[in-house]
């Protein structure tokens, strides 16, 4: 796969209003690379008001997912299968105790892609919130990312 990719994910927010959980994707480029059996994306994260960036650093391998997010918003999630993992997650809000229950962490390889998605049980300051998953697509900027659909 290119060093250039195009970066898809998709997963789900939860609003203030009663906890609702609403779809987000984003889109943005980023880069890929391959070191010591990880798989590694680079990208930029924009906020809502656009003066929020936050830089994002994706790390994964079969049945483990790595999330580090540096800016607005600062963060180091894992997703490992079987695991429960805990975290702080920093907000302009202030910050919260992230747990994540861990169910699957899968990983597809094709020429031009790699694509992973996570189940797991999102707990914040030790209450369950949802069961949620989170699906990521890097396709090399050479190839369709289906984009249109």
């Amino acid at each position: 796969m290119d060093k250039e990719v195009m970066i898809r994910i998709n997963g789900m927010q939860f609003t203030d209003i009663g906890g609702q959980q609403e779809p987000v994707e984003v889109i943005s480029p980023g880069k890929y690379y391959f070191k010591n059996g990880h798989h590694y994306l680079l990208f930029e994260d924009v906020e809502d008001n656009y003066n929020n960036k936050s830089e994002n650093l994706m790390k994964f391998r079969d049945s483990y997912l790595e999330v580090t997010k540096k800016g607005s918003v600062n963060a180091r999630l894992i997703f490992e299968k079987d695991k429960k993992t805990k975290s702080q997650y920093g907000t302009p809000f202030g910050m919260l105790n992230i747990g994540i229950s861990t169910t699957a962490v899968n990983l597809k390889e094709k020429e031009d892609s790699i694509e992973v998605t996570a189940n797991y049980a999102l707990e914040i300051n030790d209450a369950f919130i949802a069961d949620c998953s989170i699906s990521l697509t890097a396709q090399s900027k050479a190839a369709d990312l289906g984009l249109t659909s």
